[in-house]
């Protein structure tokens, strides 16, 4: 809101030397983390009261919230990442930006989906009893095909001879491209699997919150480069006009996700939910392929895709052999199980995926 202003007041003849900073997207960008960060800390505490009051509390319906238990701990937290990054994004986001829109439109529709999820198992005291598979299913899908559309329509202020492309990390130029109607399906895939390997990775306190950052810092430096022409001609990316606002929304996202962790670490006062962990999903997809560095994921969100893979071996040819691969599924659960804390164990999974990220980040010079 602040740069259309600012836009506004120029294109009138009205300059202020100092708000000629809004011009910048580093500035926009650390002013919207600064301000989604202090959101989540000054409102944190009273969304977490209000959530604990309405009955949002986990679902064994106890009340005794204790170091040692998390029995009656606010779930739903979600909800305070998705309201600061609103609110930051209302101040510093570029509104006539359409990446941006549709960022933000999948962003709170998938929230809403996850939100629905954690108040029927809320109601109904058991985690059992959310949505079922096939209705998440088809709630999620209502927004991918509406955006696997989008992207390859002329709605998608994309060039026209990159939206089919498939780019490779580590490799200058393009490797394939698709016929539509197979790089839509692609999309719907690849966005369905996404959203589904980072929820899945929701269950222990701070772990989804420090592999989002890490993850979701990644495509920030990607679309600062790719939506830089002097950048992506030195570093060799295809250069895609209006992805740099891609920069601000991630950053706000990331200034309101680590002011959830300062409630979320271990101890949680909350848990984030299928709120944030599908709103986070949604976000990390749509920006892979906005980016074009759809094959990214799999490196930068390597935690994420090894998670799901081990509950999907468990679940699938575990069932099937009559035994058990891991000692519990997904794999973080496995680490607890034998024996290590579970401080201990959401670290050493942070460090993984810092591990991953740098990896990532080496694809933009190693090329």
């Amino acid at each position: 809101m602040i740069k259309i202003i600012i836009d506004l007041c120029q294109a009138n003849g009205i300059h202020f030397g100092f708000f000629r900073l809004v011009n910048y997207i580093t500035f926009r960008a650390l002013m919207g983390m600064v301000f989604s960060l202090f959101f989540c800390l000054v409102y944190g505490g009273d969304l977490i009261v209000l959530l604990y009051r309405k009955g949002m509390k986990d679902t064994s319906g106890e009340d005794n919230v204790t170091p040692y238990s998390k029995r009656g701990t606010p779930t739903a937290g979600g909800l305070l990442i998705i309201i600061s990054t609103m609110f930051s994004l209302f101040f510093w986001g570029n509104f006539t930006n359409t990446y941006v829109i549709v960022l933000l439109v999948g962003f709170i529709y998938t929230g809403v989906v996850g939100f629905i999820d954690d108040f029927l198992k809320v109601r109904f005291k058991s985690s059992l009893s959310g949505l079922s598979q096939m209705g998440k299913t088809l709630m999620l899908m209502a927004f991918i095909l509406p955006f696997a559309v989008f992207f390859l329509s002329h709605l998608n202020p994309m060039p026209e001879q990159l939206k089919t492309l498939i780019y490779l990390p580590f490799y200058k130029t393009p490797v394939l491209s698709l016929p539509p109607i197979i790089y839509g399906s692609f999309i719907v895939f690849t966005m369905f699997s996404i959203v589904n390997a980072v929820n899945i990775v929701d269950g222990m306190d701070g772990l989804l919150g420090g592999t989002g950052i890490i993850a979701i810092g990644v495509y920030t430096v990607f679309a600062y480069v790719i939506g830089n022409s002097a950048l992506s001609s030195y570093l060799l990316f295809p250069y895609i006009p209006g992805v740099e606002e891609i920069v601000i929304f991630c950053s706000i996202l990331i200034g309101a996700i680590a002011g959830f962790l300062w409630f979320n670490t271990y101890p949680a006062e909350v848990f984030m939910g299928d709120t944030g962990s599908l709103a986070i999903g949604s976000v990390l997809g749509m920006v892979a392929f906005f980016l074009k560095q759809e094959f990214l994921f799999p490196i930068v969100g390597g935690l994420f895709v090894f998670e799901i893979f081990s509950s999907f071996l468990q679940e699938k040819i575990g069932f099937k052999m009559g035994r058990r691969i891991f000692y519990r599924a997904p794999y973080h659960h496995t680490l607890t199980y034998r024996g290590i804390a579970e401080p201990k164990a959401v670290v050493r999974l942070w460090l993984i995926s810092i591990v991953f990220a740098l990896i990532a980040l080496l694809s933009l010079k190693i090329r």
